[in-house]
């Protein structure tokens, strides 16, 4: 068989399988995809929560870990939210939910690169006393995402885990659930892109807010005489 020949047959029997994979339901090969865990668990009755206010609380025991970029963390959490029609309480006002959030990153060096987990774990709670400090009532759902093998900053996993933990609120997966997730996922780019507005907005208005008064104009002859 001459070269030229083979190559074609070669070629063709690649685009074949790859049709006949696609067609079977298998994802484009050629897009990196996340391998991602999910264990979420919800009281029962509970339903999704669209349209309710929120404020998001820090658990103790990330506050003492490695510092993080927490600004980062709390945008692309708050995009995610927003992204299920929820919103973040203003400041004078009694939220509906308290939302205790969660983070962490194995650093250990005898870990397996591959298996290295990167997490963020989001746990809600009814506040029926309108208190602005604290929930008053019971847990409602409880949300805990991993990726693996992800290595960088724990604060750029966090786009990626935002968004697949907020699609997975007052939601009983009864067990520890793998998936997989195209690193070019609208969801992830939606996360990522609202929470880079709203940082940049921040930035900019804490800018304004640091920058010195405009100087007074020089008084006119008239003034002097």
């Amino acid at each position: 068989m001459n070269s030229s020949r083979s190559l074609r047959l070669t070629a063709f029997l690649l685009v074949t399988a790859g049709v006949v994979l696609l067609g079977a339901g298998c994802s484009n090969p050629f897009v990196t995809k996340y391998k991602v865990l999910v264990d979420a668990i919800a009281a029962p009755g509970v339903v999704k929560p669209s349209g309710q206010s929120y404020r998001l609380v820090a658990k103790r025991s990330v506050i003492s870990q490695v510092p993080v970029q927490v600004p980062v963390i709390a945008a692309c959490v708050n995009a995610a939210l927003s992204g299920q029609g929820m919103f973040e309480a203003p400041a004078n006002a009694p939220s509906d939910l308290f939302i205790e959030v969660s983070y962490g990153m194995e650093s250990s060096p005898r870990v397996d690169p591959s298996t290295r987990e990167t997490f963020l774990q989001l746990s809600a709670r009814s506040n029926p006393d309108k208190s602005m400090d604290r929930a008053t009532g019971p847990e409602l759902w409880d949300v805990r995402v991993a990726v693996l093998g992800v290595g960088g900053q724990l604060e750029q996993a966090m786009p990626l885990l935002s968004s697949v933990a907020a699609n997975y609120l007052a939601t009983d997966t009864r067990l520890e659930t793998q998936m997989e997730v195209p690193q070019n996922s609208p969801m992830i780019s939606a996360v990522r892109e609202s929470a880079l507005k709203t940082l940049e907005s921040k930035a900019a208005a804490a800018k304004a807010a640091a920058a010195p008064p405009p100087l007074a104009p020089p008084p006119t002859a008239a003034a002097t005489r």
